[in-house]
Order: structure tokens, then sequence, then C-alpha cells
């Protein structure tokens, strides 16, 4: 579809050079249609995304800014969201997966996934630091694995595993959206283990040894 677009482009460029007559042109075509509707949707999906980032972001900064009163944990929250959808296309793109419709879909649907790993692993870590308010980030990040971590996982394989039946089927764009969902949960799951308590936990420790 991109080579459609560029054609088209490409001909009214060189089209617009002619003398204005009293007539005029379009192109038309199965394939120029659908590279033309691709674009758009593509387009509309870039957009999705930020728009579905920024909502997210302001929502997790207004949360802790009630309960924490630090809109600050909002922003250390969504930080590793945004980073799996990087993550996620670059996965896809090391496959050789074209950026396309439903590749850009899908990390609007991976900020979806990964909001609900990043603030159930976020709380539980708040609360072992409330629970032991002298104690290291290592030991609040550890406890916290072993517990809401482990179900996280479970949820996680479960779930990957289901959409990796996609990729028995003999549809394109099914195996394409199965290897997709699979990917995003797998790095939403990381980054909620690894990224989310490297971040927090410093912001943690300081708001314990102001108290």
């Amino acid at each position: 579809w991109e080579a459609s677009v560029e054609l088209e482009e490409n001909l009214n460029n060189k089209l617009s050079e002619l003398p204005n007559e009293n007539f005029t042109y379009a192109f038309t075509g199965d394939d120029l249609i659908i590279g033309m509707v691709t674009e758009e949707i593509s387009t509309n999906s870039v957009v999705s995304t930020a728009i579905v980032s920024v909502i997210i972001l302001i929502m997790l900064i207004t949360i802790n800014f009630f309960d924490n009163k630090d809109p600050i944990r909002g922003v250390v929250m969504a930080l590793p969201l945004f980073i799996v959808v990087c993550w996620v296309y670059g996965m896809l793109g090391l496959f050789g997966f074209l950026l396309n419709a439903q590749v850009v879909t899908i990390g609007a649907l991976t900020l979806g996934l990964g909001v609900d790993y990043s603030v159930h692993f976020g709380t539980r870590m708040e609360e072992e630091a409330e629970l032991n308010p002298n104690g290291t980030i290592a030991e609040w990040t550890s406890k916290t694995v072993c517990t809401t971590g482990r179900a996280m996982g479970a949820a996680a394989l479960t779930t990957a595993g289901g959409f990796s039946v996609l990729l028995l089927s003999s549809l394109e764009p099914l195996k394409l959206m199965g290897i997709s969902f699979a990917i995003a949960i797998s790095m939403a799951l990381i980054s909620s283990l690894t990224l989310l308590p490297t971040l927090l936990g410093p912001r943690l420790k300081l708001h314990s040894e102001q108290e």
C-alpha cells in the first residue's frame, strides 16, 4: 500500500506540470483505493495511540495526586508503558512486519493491557513500603514479585497463550494479531517486573525517609 500511495503522489506531481485546460483527471483502482484507506487508518491509529497515552498519563497523575499527594509517581508508573510500546514496535520490525494499520493499533492496546500490570504491581509495592518503611528497595521488590508478580505472570502467560493460537490460522492478518498480542503482553509483564520497581523504588524510598 505504501508503493501505491507513492505512485499516486509521483503521478500527481507530474500531472501538475501539464497546462491547465478545461478538463479534470483522477486516479483510481483497487490497489490505490486500498492503499489510501490503509494509510488513513494507520494515521488515525497513530493519533489514537497518542491520545490513549495522554489519557493514561493524566489518569495516573491524578490518581497518585489524590491518593499519595505525589503526582510525579504517576509519571514514573506511566513511563514503563511507553517504553513497552517502543519494544513492541521494535520486535515486530525485527520480525519483518511493516508498520501498517494492525501493527499501529497494537500500540494503543498494549497501553491498555500494560496499565493494569503497572497499577497492580505499583500499588502492591507501595503497600510493602508502608508496611516496612525501614526496608530496602530490594526487599519491597522481592515481596511484591513473590505475591502480586506471580499472579501477574500467570495471567500474562494464559492470555499470551490464548492469543498465540491465532498463529495456527491460515490468514496472515490473524497471525499478525496473534504474535503482536503475545509480544505486547510479554513485554508489558517484563516491564512491570523490571523497569517499574527500578523507577518506582527510589521514589518510595524518598517518601518513606521524609515521613
